[in-house]
């Protein structure tokens, strides 16, 4: 799915990635399915706030929800029909189970593997997108250039201009220590080659995550585990956020979702926004 610049309109260097979602999903109140197993508090709560820019249907075995409500028992195979069919303009996995989820998103799109970027906030509120984050995504350096790309098109269609930051498992001189860091060294030297060749404005940071947080709002790890380690560390342990998780490679909106600790509002106003954005690009 393919995004383009101006169709929400505001700053081009913008921090606040959220924002910028907020103000594109109130343009248009997008159609939003969420699956739910357990209809927590959390979830409840983020239904609530993001009702104000889009139509959400909980999708699930909820009771007295005071919302429009799919009942099933097979929330993620329903949710993934509802998309397919029609009936909703996008997804969020809500609190579904992330394996039958995706294996039905799999099955009836038709599609062998997808991606995803998440939408991190450091404790200090610095706003990006980690990629990749699933363990078996981004295996090559070609793989995550693509991921890179689609990424940036999302950020393009909401007028923030993409500034990439490509990490290692090492500092430039470590190269010669182990095999292993000698891959990330080269894959990273490579994949910002590639990216500047794209016309992407694209920084080689090695190890140094720390600084490419400061100027980067695409965070490129080494490879999904690591990626996934980096998403781990800072929701779980570090103070973060997780905002969700596009899928791309797929001709649907669906946003993915933490089970632990998931700002569910935030991501059906990001499902909402890129609705939207698609639409208009329809």
């Amino acid at each position: 799915m393919q995004y383009k610049e101006a169709y929400c309109h505001g700053v081009t260097m913008a921090r606040d990635i959220l924002r910028k979602l907020e103000r594109c999903a109130a343009q248009s109140r997008s159609r939003v399915g969420i699956g739910v197993r357990n209809a927590n508090t959390q979830l409840m709560r983020g239904v609530a706030r993001a009702s104000r820019f889009s139509d959400v249907v909980l999708v699930g075995d909820v009771e007295r929800a005071g919302r429009e409500v799919v009942k099933t028992a097979e929330p993620e195979q329903k949710l993934v029909e509802m998309l397919v069919d029609g009936a909703i303009d996008a997804a969020v996995r809500g609190t579904t189970s992330a394996r039958k989820t995706l294996l039905h998103l799999k099955l009836q799109i038709g599609v062998r593997h997808v991606c995803r970027s998440a939408l991190l906030s450091t404790a200090a509120g610095k706003q990006f997108f980690l990629l990749p984050v699933g363990i078996d995504e981004g295996t090559s350096t070609i793989a995550r250039a693509h991921l890179v790309t689609q990424t940036a098109h999302l950020l393009t269609g909401l007028n923030v201009r993409p500034k990439v930051g490509v990490l290692s498992g090492g500092r430039s001189e470590d190269k010669g220590r182990t095999e292993a860091v000698d891959r990330t060294l080269t894959s990273a030297e490579a994949l910002t080659e590639q990216l500047r060749g794209a016309g992407l404005d694209a920084t080689n940071y090695n190890i140094l995550i720390e600084d490419a947080t400061e100027s980067s709002n695409i965070l490129v790890a080494p490879d999904g585990v690591s990626g996934n380690l980096i998403f781990r560390t800072l929701v779980f342990l570090g103070s973060g956020k997780g905002h969700g998780a596009p899928f791309f490679g797929i001709p649907y909106t669906f946003v993915d979702t933490s089970r632990s600790g998931a700002a569910f509002g935030d991501a059906i106003i990001m499902a909402g926004a890129l609705s939207n954005l698609a639409h208009n690009l329809s």
